[in-house]
């Protein structure tokens, strides 16, 4: 051809025709590998994985390219002098101006060591075939598993592996080659070891990291959702306050104390139902966290009420299980040390992040977390002298979840006012007291119970130092003059006590006695309902007492009037009539055995009516 045409033919083929028929004389040579492709897919290592996807992409163009390139080199001469007949440069070049895109392999550029390669992949033995295309790291694993070929070999590995002291790569070879040398086996490197290692990761991480690690990270977690109202779910735990306060004993200052705080929480709207601080966690200090969660649903629904379910972590479990199940329909403790079945733990991280970090004496995240976002120690050391006492903490931490509350209550009652009334369960003040109560006790002797009888001005009891005078509405009560009772109380609000005989059989509320003023003029608002009650109260318990009788009388009347031969024991046992009209009844009977004909009164037998007029005029 002309110059000229020529150099028009590159500029449109953008390059050398020589090149391009190369190339194009390859492509058309490449034939899909149905063999190649399955054995790369399904290749695994001893660990369960498979060769990573794109890596198999390129082993599996390195093949079908190699395949080619043996078509290539037939077609051009016999297959016994096919490799003297076709340089490998070219062979190299037609290889390496492949479309990367449509054809992804990594073959080598160098056209001896291509050379060597495809010589190898075309031997199919002694590791030829498509294994050659596998890269040695991939198969070190199968290498290893050379060596540690049976259960005993693999069993001392994975014990080294899972030792509590969490010795190296390096220690454990040497350890397993001790066992290896006496046995005759074939020794191992930290390499192996390292293989082994990821190899049994699931297997060894408990002895490595300790269960709850276990649980935490490697086995599978439940994912749960928020109770969708009020009350239908609380939980509660303990939290070390990420704030600081100084304490003096002994005349020593020392700046390092942590308030706790058992929160109960509501994960519905994540309200803080109840609360209660300490200087460190306690049953006790439980209990008055409950108690302040009773108390406070009264202050925001008007009665104290329950929850459906309660849950807890296992401290003191046994001992606190009877309050709980006060408090709870149902008790789910969580499964030890598992910080992820509790939202509340969360929850701490929040107010800790929210309030906490904001505050002159905060202590910090955890230890394990980013030294660059803890506070600067030595700015404490200069603040320590300001950090509060613990009844300073204190406040700072009521302040806390008294802003918590008031940031969700509004969200918190509207969602209680969708609970359904059969949704609502009511805790008595009687099970509160139960639960919650204290019992005044002897001075003398604290583990013996104080007793009151019951007097015409009620149950005078002593709390604290001061007397108080306790009645009762439940006429019930009355009936129990005789009995000694013990007193439980609310340290916290004295308006109601409880009184229990010795073995709890009876029980019976009784509120504080309301003083009236003798002067009429000294009568304020409240007076006049409070002394209405007392009077509708002492109604009830004489009508009470008027029918009880009235009853009493006609039944004794039926009952002589239907057994003759209990009038001869009328006069001994002194009964009356329903309208007391003994000495008549008395006499009409001598009459009748004396058969007298005629008597100067002969009495009627009332009506029903009649009685009842009587015992109500009485």
């Amino acid at each position: 051809m002309p110059e000229r045409i020529k150099k028009a033919i590159r500029e449109k083929i953008k390059g050398d025709p020589y090149e391009q028929v190369k190339y194009s004389e390859l492509e058309g040579f490449i034939e899909p590998n149905a063999a190649a492709l399955d054995f790369f897919e399904s290749f695994k290592l001893n660990d369960g994985r498979f060769i990573p996807k794109q890596t198999r992409i390129g082993y599996y163009n390195n093949a079908i390219v190699l395949d080619a390139v043996q078509r290539l080199i037939i077609s051009k001469k016999t297959k016994r002098c096919a490799k003297s007949s076709y340089s490998w440069v070219t062979i190299s070049e037609a290889v390496q101006n492949l479309d990367r895109v449509k054809y992804p392999h990594d073959l080598p550029t160098n056209e001896r060591t291509l050379e060597r390669k495809y010589g190898k992949y075309m031997s199919r033995k002694d590791n030829g075939g498509f294994i050659s295309l596998v890269h040695k790291n991939f198969l070190k694993d199968r290498a290893n598993s050379a060596v540690i070929n049976d259960e005993y070999k693999e069993s001392i590995l994975i014990e080294l592996l899972g030792d509590h002291r969490n010795l190296d790569n390096e220690r454990i070879a040497k350890t397993y080659n001790q066992v290896a040398g006496s046995l005759g086996w074939r020794k191992i490197s930290s390499d192996t070891v390292a293989v082994y290692r990821d190899k049994f990761d699931l297997e060894t991480y408990a002895g490595q990291h300790g269960s709850v690690a276990l649980y935490n990270n490697k086995l599978m977690q439940v994912k749960r959702s928020a109770p969708t109202m009020p009350l239908y779910y609380l939980t509660l735990d303990g939290w070390d306050v990420e704030l600081l306060y100084q304490r003096t004993e002994n005349g020593r200052t020392t700046y390092h104390h942590r308030p706790t705080v058992i929160v109960v929480l509501d994960p519905c709207k994540k309200y803080p139902i109840g609360y209660a601080v300490g200087t460190h966690e306690t049953p006790e200090l439980i209990k008055a966290a409950l108690r302040n969660a009773a108390k406070h649903s009264a202050e925001l629904f008007g009665k104290m009420y329950r929850t459906h379910q309660i849950q807890s972590d296992r401290y003191a479990f046994k001992a606190l299980t009877p309050i709980y199940q006060t408090m709870g329909l149902k008790v789910t403790p969580a499964r030890a040390k598992n910080a992820k079945a509790k939202v509340i733990e969360r929850y701490f991280l929040t107010l800790n992040d929210e309030y906490c970090h904001l505050q002159p004496n905060w202590s910090g995240y955890g230890v394990t977390s980013d030294k660059d976002k803890q506070p600067n120690v030595e700015g404490l050391n200069k603040y320590k002298k300001n950090f509060p006492d613990f009844e300073g903490v204190v406040k700072q931490v009521e302040a806390i979840i008294e802003f918590e509350r008031q940031s969700k209550r509004e969200a918190y009652l509207a969602q209680w006012s969708q609970v359904k009334d059969e949704d609502r369960i009511e805790l008595s003040y009687e099970s509160y007291l139960s639960t919650f109560g204290e019992m005044i006790t002897k001075r003398h002797n604290k583990e013996l119970r104080e007793t009151y009888m019951l007097q015409g001005s009620g149950i005078n009891a002593t709390i604290r130092g001061i007397k108080r005078a306790y009645d009762c509405f439940d006429p019930l009560f009355r009936r129990y003059a005789s009995t000694q009772w013990g007193i439980v109380y609310d340290p916290e609000d004295t308006s109601r006590i409880m009184a229990v005989n010795d073995d709890e059989s009876l029980r019976f509320v009784l509120e504080e006695k309301y003083v009236q003023p003798m002067a009429l003029r000294d009568r304020q608002d409240g007076d006049a309902y409070e002394l209405g009650r007392v009077r509708e109260f002492n109604d009830g318990v004489i009508e009470h007492i008027t029918e009880t009788r009235a009853n009493a009388a006609e039944h004794v009347r039926e009952l002589f009037d239907a057994h003759p031969q209990l009038d001869g024991t009328l006069a001994k046992i002194l009964l009356t009539d329903s309208i007391g009209q003994h000495k008549n009844n008395r006499n009409i009977g001598r009459a009748k055995s004396k058969e007298i004909e005629s008597v100067d009164y002969v009495p009627i037998a009332p009506k029903e009516t009649e009685i009842k007029s009587i015992y109500d005029k009485y």
